[in-house]
């Protein structure tokens, strides 16, 4: 049987991060291929064939902007982080069957990072000055969720593939998951020891446990 795997790119990129954190180790495409390949020997789809990995994801932030709390201007496109992140997309765009879908980033302003937020009110509380650091820049993905969707309807319509697997956290792809599965596609969710919502679970015909570094 084909299986087609399909990688919502800042999900997967969040916890190879989290994985990788102690060691520094960046990620990279082979980590991709790899899942892939671990996933391929899990007992429900050991004997299928890869048809083709599909990675959504946008290019990283580009542009110019102004902190607001320090006035400084900072160039995006000159940070490490936007050099390793455009390099790993460029390098895996060109790996055998693997299809990249770029979606756009919409720069909403400036915010205080969840993580942050009682101690940015202690400050003010306080009277103290907000720092630099304590403002992040509020980006979103656009047009990533659909294209995801539109594949996984067109690949189920058409009857390209018999499996899809998805590496997502994101509830708002079960409408599609289900129109797969009317339409006679087994669908399974990828698992890396992370919490899996109810209706994922619900909606899909299996999970793949793969062990990441």
């Amino acid at each position: 049987m084909q299986v087609a795997f399909m990688f919502d790119g800042s999900f997967f990129h969040k916890k190879m991060q989290i994985a990788k954190k102690s060691s520094n180790i960046p990620v990279t495409p082979d980590d991709v291929l790899q899942v892939c390949e671990r996933a391929l020997k899990d007992d429900e789809l050991k004997n299928d064939q890869l048809f083709r990995i599909y990675y959504y994801d946008c290019y990283p932030f580009s542009e110019t902007a102004v902190n607001p709390i320090s006035g400084a201007t900072i160039n995006f496109g000159r940070t490490s982080v936007f050099k390793a992140r455009k390099s790993f997309l460029e390098d895996l765009k060109y790996r055998p069957r693997v299809a990249f879908r770029s979606g756009r980033l919409s720069n909403d302003g400036w915010q205080i990072p969840p993580k942050k937020t009682k101690e940015v009110i202690k400050k003010i509380q306080n009277g103290q000055s907000l720092s630099a650091t304590d403002v992040q820049i509020n980006l979103h993905q656009k047009e990533v969720d659909i294209k995801i969707g539109l594949d996984i309807a067109w690949l189920a319509s058409k009857r390209i593939v018999d499996k899809i697997v998805l590496i997502t956290g994101d509830s708002d792809f079960v409408p599609a998951m289900k129109f797969a599965r009317r339409e006679g596609l087994m669908v399974y969710l990828v698992h890396f020891c992370h919490g899996i919502k109810a209706v994922l679970n619900e909606h899909c015909d299996g999970i793949v446990a793969v062990q990441i570094p």
